[in-house]
């Protein structure tokens, strides 16, 4: 095993463009104490392996100090930044704590060069804070002269007091300044309180439980000072469990409480799940979308009633949240949070923030802006955990890899790139594989889901399989899907529209017709839809349909990276017809 966790080591660091690194690693190999389960590098990168039999006892620190990139059979792989030793210092690490872990089950030293780049930012953590007394919300810097130079004189900096230097600032300033400071590689920790909302008294129902990472997910918003409890992020994988993850944050505080979701469809799982899972009286959740604006001690909205504007170009719907005083917003799949919504979220800082998501990347690269105005990660678990406590089904993935006719053979290789993409996409011998499929699997539950709008209604058309798209109503939509959790429907395409928020826990069969030209999280989000196990524990699979040596094959590579990275793989499948 040692021979082959060297190899993956060298065959991760061979993809870097920075060759001295690369020599680097290679001349420490020769020194490593094999024995040891993780090798640290200077990239910041630590391989952890995972037949070790210190697993068990490294694995959970590092989840404290570094987030999980891949996660293959052999060695899982972890990364540090500037956000993971933050997180560390919120669950109260210190830098000499992770230096001599990484001592102990090291198999070299750890990289100077990475113990410097520690040092510099277990330093920042905690010199800003955010204070109130009776004069109002203050800034504080334990080093003296650092605001000044941090705002570059753009305020007027207070005379010290005798330890401390520090800044007046508004109730309006402290989540732009947050977001400002932390853009600027400092952490602020915000000590200056929330304001209570309305008591609204509930329970959960009898018969629901929460599980036990849920438990401890919910008691991570709120073990932390009294002073900035019940804010954060937390991290749980697609079909974990995250709507009643949130619902136990609200019966803790018992306060009143917006959710602002993704979608429409999103929405109204979280209103089937609050009149399921508590004794929450329908009068007291609202609703507030384009069609049904009722405010309730729980209310339920999207980004797009926040963020929709009038001609004048200002928010239509803004003022009508903030007016009202809330004890907690919840914001789901966060890392989806819509620029426009920064300010909102900055106008909220005296509200407790909790996000909900099964990742934190943002394609913009503005996670900075969510850990400001939201709050620091506080939990995360991932899927491999919860598949080993029978939590998630592990799918079995099969790619399908069907051929051209020869008159579209020849039409395909007279198209540009991205035509032919589409054109691969489409491709008509996909439906003759999704016949035998449907057959093969008559008497489980399918979900077909295709990304062209026009590949979708020939589905429908050939087999008569009920459809929902971004035109199908939001009544319309939630008929099907009902039907479809209730054995009605045993067979549903779906578009897009489906990629989250799509609480179908009893489908065993997806079939992937076609995806976008290369995301990897819609791959993840697709796959998601099968994750949550059945009363049955039935197998799960997944299948993905493309046409072999095509601008699509190339492209679905891109999409399967991340499950590949999560340890999955790909049974490779020629249909011949």
């Amino acid at each position: 095993m040692g021979c082959f966790f060297n190899t993956c080591i060298i065959r991760e660091a061979s993809s870097n463009s920075n060759h001295k690194q690369f020599a680097g690693m290679k001349a420490k190999v020769k020194y490593m104490r094999e024995e040891q389960p993780i090798l640290i590098s200077s990239d910041r990168k630590i391989y952890l392996r995972v037949d070790h039999e210190q697993y068990p006892i490294v694995q959970p620190v590092l989840q404290d100090i570094a987030e999980l990139v891949k996660s293959p059979q052999a060695v899982h792989v972890y990364e540090m930044s500037s956000h993971s030793i933050w997180y560390a210092c919120e669950r109260g690490m210190t830098y000499d704590d992770i230096q001599n872990f990484f001592c102990d089950y090291g198999k070299t030293p750890p990289p100077e060069e990475l113990l410097q780049w520690m040092k510099k930012h277990f330093a920042r953590y905690g010199l800003l804070i955010i204070t109130r007394n009776q004069d109002g919300m203050r800034l504080c810097s334990k080093e003296k002269g650092l605001l000044k130079t941090l705002f570059n004189g753009r305020r007027e900096v207070i005379s010290p007091s005798h330890k401390e230097e520090y800044t007046i600032i508004t109730e309006e300033e402290r989540g732009t300044v947050k977001r400002q400071l932390m853009n600027l590689g400092y952490p602020v920790m915000d000590q200056g309180g929330y304001e209570e909302g309305e008591k609204v008294p509930f329970s959960l129902r009898e018969h629901i439980q929460l599980r036990p990472y849920q438990k401890e997910a919910v008691r991570s918003v709120f073990k932390s000072t009294s002073l900035d409890e019940g804010n954060g992020i937390i991290v749980l994988p697609c079909g974990s469990g995250k709507t009643i993850t949130g619902i136990g944050l609200m019966a803790v505080l018992q306060q009143e409480t917006l959710i602002v979701t993704p979608n429409e469809t999103s929405l109204r799982q979280w209103v089937r799940e609050l009149t399921a899972c508590t004794t929450l009286g329908r009068d007291c959740i609202g609703i507030y979308t384009g069609k049904e604006k009722s405010l309730a001690p729980i209310t339920v909205t999207t980004y797009q009633m926040l963020t929709r504007k009038n001609r004048e170009g200002q928010f239509s719907h803004l003022p009508v949240f903030q007016s009202r005083k809330w004890g907690l917003i919840i914001y789901d799949e966060v890392h989806l949070i819509p620029a426009p919504l920064f300010r909102f979220a900055a106008d909220l800082q005296s509200t407790r923030r909790t996000g909900l998501t099964a990742t934190c990347v943002r394609e913009d690269g503005k996670i900075n802006d969510i850990f400001s105005l939201i709050g620091p990660k506080r939990y995360e678990l991932g899927i491999r955990s919860l598949e080993e406590n029978g939590w998630l089904s592990k799918p079995v993935c099969r790619e399908i890899r069907v051929g051209f006719s020869d008159k579209d053979a020849v039409t395909y290789w007279g198209l540009g790139k991205r035509e032919k993409y589409r054109f691969a996409s489409e491709n008509q011998r996909k439906l003759d594989v999704l016949e035998k499929l449907l057959n093969r699997h008559r008497h489980e539950k399918v979900l077909i889901i295709g990304h062209y709008l026009s590949q979708l209604s020939a589905v429908h058309n050939r087999f008569g399989t009920p459809l929902v798209t971004g035109a199908t109503s939001i009544e319309e939509r939630e008929r099907l899907y009902s039907a479809f959790r209730d054995s009605e429907l045993n067979c549903l395409a779906v578009s897009k529209v489906a990629n989250m928020a799509l609480d179908l826990p009893d489908a065993a069969i997806g079939i992937q017709l076609s995806g976008s030209y290369g995301s990897r999280q819609e791959e993840a989000q697709r796959i998601g839809r099968l994750l949550r196990p059945s009363q049955e524990g039935k197998e799960v699979t997944f299948y993905s349909i493309i046409t072999a040596g095509t601008q699509e094959e190339e492209r679905a590579g891109n999409r399967q990276l991340f499950m590949l990275d999560q340890g999955y793989s790909y049974e490779k499948e020629e249909w011949s017809s």
